[in-house]
């Protein structure tokens, strides 16, 4: 009776714990205080640059993307439209036999703002602080998972997304001189394909 009894309240202890924080590790945050950073779940639209084809690439082939419009902080440009970013094959099959479709699956990486910090992207909503009804590109990525029985999935250069910034990201700047690093910095990567 005294075991059962010692028993209970240790488990029960250990839930109070975890509910008041003391189980559970403390949050670290990449952040400076004072410093202007990129929101989780900023979404940042984008298109393929790299023509991608479930019976071609390779899981972690490099997928490039551009961005097709300007991310503005705070009034001040950190990433330019047509700022290239990455993103990596996650599962690729080819179309088989017997009409089995070809599937494809992606994730993004990251881009890279005017002074070089490098921005972690995610296609997952549930990762990038966003609900249930949050759409990225992930709708737009069910189109390359195999719907098309019996043939490779093609996604041409052009096809539209949207990413989110993964998490919080420092970009190593106050509000003060956020405009001056950025124009010190200004050096963007575009990328064609022909």
């Amino acid at each position: 009776m005294k075991v059962s009894r010692v028993l209970v309240l240790a488990i029960l202890m250990v839930f109070v714990c975890n509910l008041v924080g003391f189980a559970s590790s403390p949050l670290v945050s990449n952040l400076v205080p004072g410093n202007v950073y990129i929101p989780q779940g900023t979404l940042i639209k984008t298109e393929i640059i790299t023509p991608i084809n479930s019976g071609k690439n390779k899981v972690n082939d490099i997928v490039i993307f551009k961005t097709t419009e300007t991310i503005v902080i705070n009034g001040v440009e950190v990433i330019p439209k047509g700022s290239t970013g990455e993103a990596v094959v996650t599962k690729a099959s080819a179309a088989g036999s017997w009409g089995k479709g070809g599937k494809i699956e992606l994730a993004a990486k990251s881009i890279k703002t005017l002074n070089g910090v490098e921005v972690p992207l995610t296609l997952d909503a549930r990762k990038s602080g966003g609900g249930a009804n949050m759409v990225l590109g992930i709708l737009a990525f069910g189109i390359f998972s195999g719907f098309l029985h019996g043939s490779n999935q093609d996604i041409p250069t052009g096809t539209k997304f949207q990413v989110a910034v993964e998490s919080d990201t420092d970009l190593k700047a106050t509000n003060e001189n956020l405009a001056e690093i950025m124009k010190k910095n200004n050096v963007v990567t575009v990328t064609t394909v022909q």
